[in-house]
């Protein structure tokens, strides 16, 4: 008796043995299809000037509402710079609109739950980080980012995939 409760214990744990390693790839395999949209996507990132002075070079309407809604103390956006990349996500570290002042560094954490993609960003000023964050950037739906008051208004970061 006690020797086939020894086979059937055995039996169990190596089958234990194989369905672990199979349920680990095939979530592997979920998760990887589910971001493969989101890994080939654009990645379009601006820094953008909120104040309520005359500005240079506005960002485009449709930016602009949104930003007005999210930032209903200022009335004018002014984009002082951007930048569009295609597949970042399969790099380590990322940085949007880089400067000597002001950068903004995002990294990919993997896909997220329902789509888009988890990154954690690190808002730096010069060589010092002053502030790490983790987020989540879905398609058609940008991040904004409150960044540093300058001027007599704010810089704002914003984050978006693009199809």
């Amino acid at each position: 008796m006690k020797r086939k409760v020894l086979i059937i214990c055995s039996f169990i744990a190596t089958l234990l043995a194989w369905a672990c390693p199979l349920a680990n790839a095939q979530k592997e395999r979920l998760a990887e299809s589910a971001g493969k949209s989101t890994l080939n996507t654009k990645f379009w990132g601006a820094l953008v000037y909120a104040s309520n002075n005359k500005v240079g070079k506005e960002v485009n309407k449709g930016l602009a509402m949104r930003l007005g809604k999210a930032f209903k103390k200022y009335k004018t956006f002014e984009l002082l710079g951007q930048h569009t990349q295609d597949k970042v996500f399969r790099d380590y570290v990322n940085w949007i609109v880089p400067s000597d002042e002001l950068n903004l560094e995002f990294e990919s954490k993997g896909p997220a739950d329902g789509g888009g993609m988890k990154v954690l960003l690190k808002l730096w000023q010069k060589k010092k980080v002053l502030v790490k964050s983790d987020a989540v950037i879905k398609p058609g739906k940008p991040l904004f980012i409150a960044g540093p008051l300058w001027r007599d208004g704010r810089l704002l970061f914003v984050l978006e995939l693009r199809n």
